[in-house]
């Protein structure tokens, strides 16, 4: 669990509603104290696969805090880190 993110970092975000886990896999954009300005890539299907967001998802970018109950860990998967990769290349213009 990190309690410190930094900028261009790929994160893993982990929400639990309940018994429901939900997983997120995002990049740091920007860092404002302990607000964190997440762009999300993707999520964890239920049968724990990495699937992407399309490009033109609204409410891609959201800020997030390491106090809000959602739990931050890196991204260790080397499959999700690729992918990653290739959508931000593919969608995301700095």
């Amino acid at each position: 669990m990190l309690n410190k993110l930094a900028k261009n970092q790929y994160v893993k975000l982990v929400k639990e509603n309940g018994k429901k886990k939900e997983v997120e896999y995002g990049i740091v954009l920007n860092e404002n104290g302990d607000q964190y300005d997440i762009m999300s890539v993707g999520f964890e299907n239920k049968d724990g696969h990495f699937l992407e967001y399309p490009p033109n998802v609204e409410n891609l970018v959201q800020t997030y805090t390491t106090h809000e109950g959602t739990i931050f860990d890196e991204v260790k998967e080397n499959e999700v880190r690729r992918a990653m990769n290739v959508w931000v290349e593919k969608n995301y213009k700095i």
